[in-house]
């Protein structure tokens, strides 16, 4: 018999599917199922369930969600449950289901920027009592492993992230640079940080180039996007996102928190040199490309138009891509899974 996982997720589109997805395919010897709770309105981007043995949608109100998660518990019967993102480990750890829990945060809810500093130490205090009822906490960067290691957490496992499809295109050099960013257009991206990089790059140092952000979100944000000469995909399959990836010269990620974004991996994975916010959790993972400011990032835009910079920082971003390998993924999740004391792991 299989080892059972059953993850539970908010959203079936995004960056926390992609990185479910990578999880499944990287485990083929364990049966995957999957819970939904539609939280919040999010988008289907068409991502594939059929990697999965089911899929259940859970009632969006939270006390029918847990009586529903305890019945598919009590029916499945796994080996552990698996719950991805803040709002997914606070449904499943709110109550005793019988089963091993294992947590992803994908970001910690108290790095948020958008919320006031007693909101945040009200979150970390959740997290905090939540503690006890996590038998295992993946972290997908060295930052969040910290972070977990600060809230109180024993036995935590780092298990990188990785682009899930190899790229159809990879990028080759050519001007105009063709500038690309990845996501839900909203305040973790910073989108409002895009234009002050575009801004820069267009009104400082003189250079006009094409822009491109393959995702949606706020409508608002969106036209704003627009308005400065950012075209707005809209949301697209993933296959379509690599695709657009590999027809690009630059991935700029401006993110103000993150996790280990699978964009970013997706993106060096396509040879496509980095300029990326050098926010902490980035750092940690040592993705090439980062700086501090807009004006930094729009510098380091301008030093892309040399070519020979560029096909090093391609090279850069490849080496990126090939660490975060589904073999080292696969290493990590058997040790989580089969909850390895986290001592025995190596970072």
């Amino acid at each position: 018999m299989p080892t059972r996982i059953l993850h539970v997720v908010e959203s079936l589109g995004g960056g926390v599917l992609s990185s479910v997805l990578s999880m499944v395919e990287a485990t083929p010897d364990f049966e995957h199922h999957l819970a939904v709770w539609p939280r919040r309105q999010h988008a289907d981007t068409g991502d594939e369930r059929h990697a999965f043995a089911a899929v259940a949608t859970l009632p969006s109100n939270p006390v029918r969600a847990v009586r529903a998660l305890r019945r598919l518990v009590a029916t499945l019967e796994p080996d552990h449950v698996h719950a991805h993102s803040s709002y997914a480990g606070l449904l499943v750890r709110v109550v005793d289901l019988g089963a091993d829990v294992v947590y992803s945060p994908h970001c910690f809810a108290f790095e948020r920027r958008d919320i006031g500093p007693l909101t945040q130490a009200g979150v970390r205090r959740v997290e905090q009592a939540l503690v006890g009822s996590t038998s295992m906490l993946v972290a997908c960067s060295p930052r969040e492993a910290l972070l977990a290691e600060r809230l109180g957490h024993r036995d935590v496992v780092t298990v990188p992230n990785r682009s899930l499809e190899p790229p159809e295109l990879v990028a080759r050099f050519q001007t105009p640079l063709r500038v690309v960013t990845v996501g839900r257009i909203g305040p973790q991206k910073d989108w409002r940080f895009l234009i002050a990089v575009k801004g820069y790059l267009d009104e400082v140092l003189g250079r006009r180039l094409e822009w491109e952000w393959l995702g949606g979100g706020d409508p608002d944000a969106e036209a704003a996007l627009r308005e400065h000469g950012v075209s707005v995909a809209g949301w697209l399959p993933r296959g379509e996102v690599v695709r657009r990836l590999g027809t690009a010269q630059v991935y700029l990620h401006t993110a103000a928190w993150e996790a280990a974004p699978v964009s970013i991996l997706e993106s060096a994975a396509a040879g496509l040199p980095m300029a990326v916010r050098g926010i902490d959790t980035l750092v940690s993972l040592g993705v090439p490309g980062t700086e501090s400011t807009a004006a930094d990032l729009a510098a380091r835009i301008v030093d892309l138009h040399d070519s020979a910079r560029w096909a090093e920082a391609q090279q850069q971003s490849l080496r990126f891509a090939a660490a975060h390998s589904a073999a080292r993924q696969r290493e990590r999740l058997h040790a989580a899974y089969r909850l390895v004391p986290a001592e025995l792991v190596h970072s």
